[in-house]
């Protein structure tokens, strides 16, 4: 069983005119180009030196454009960084690549799926189950920010644009103060900030506080989200 979970995610490379290959995702960045120093070389002047790459966030992948000059569409949409999911379809000049993400195997009860869950939180420093300390952190999906990554270090994280707030948006329009991030006790909640007309958790809106939950899915002020909880009881 602990074999399944360590099963890479994998890219199935179809090479305009070439073929195709498979390469395994075992690296935190994999990164596509025309120059020989990438990870997967594509010799096709269509193709930017250092195009795009892949980057692994613990147990997540997001693909990012490097500013190319012909672009990089994820099924079809045109974007600069998003979360990969199985089966999307990277279109690179005339080539395309599939993310296939591993599942792992079924087992007879479902309490695998609660330990893959914490295995994946727990990724880096050691942790004990009983450690009671809380500890959160949001990852980036779509929209623009000035990091990828966001700790819940705070009692209260400020989501907005200004220079106090500990996720900042970088959009053109960005409010100064779109949602905050409370810690109370052993859970987190999330509440729109004065004159915000959006905020929805999981695409539903949120009037006054929602409690958040692991792999909540949070959009606010045109920015995607993931709520992370990594510790606690």
């Amino acid at each position: 069983m602990p074999e399944a979970l360590t099963q890479p995610a994998t890219l199935l490379v179809k090479l305009h005119g070439k073929g195709s290959q498979q390469i395994e995702l075992t690296h935190e960045t994999v990164t596509i180009g025309r120059k020989a120093d990438n990870t997967l070389a594509i010799d096709d002047p269509a193709v930017s030196g250092h195009h795009a790459r892949i980057v692994k966030i613990q147990a997540v992948f997001f693909l990012e454009d490097l500013q190319s000059t012909n672009g990089t569409t994820i099924n079809g949409q045109s974007i600069t960084r998003h979360q990969l999911h199985d089966a999307d379809v990277i279109t690179i000049g005339q080539h395309r690549l599939v993310f296939q993400e591993q599942a792992t195997a079924d087992t007879t009860t479902p309490a695998p799926s609660v330990d893959l869950d914490r295995t994946i939180a727990l990724t880096g420093p050691n942790r004990t189950a009983e450690e009671p300390a809380l500890s959160a952190k949001v990852l980036v999906v779509a929209g623009k920010t000035d990091r990828l990554e966001y700790p819940l270090g705070k009692q209260v994280t400020l989501i907005g644009s200004q220079a106090g707030a500990a996720i900042r948006l970088t959009g053109w329009f960005a409010p100064k103060s779109a949602a905050r991030i409370a810690q109370r006790g052993q859970s987190y909640a999330i509440s729109p900030s004065q004159g915000t007309k959006s905020l929805l958790v999981n695409g539903i809106h949120v009037v006054g506080q929602q409690v958040l939950k692991n792999g909540d899915q949070i959009e606010v002020a045109g920015v995607q989200l993931t709520f992370y909880l990594l510790s606690g009881s």
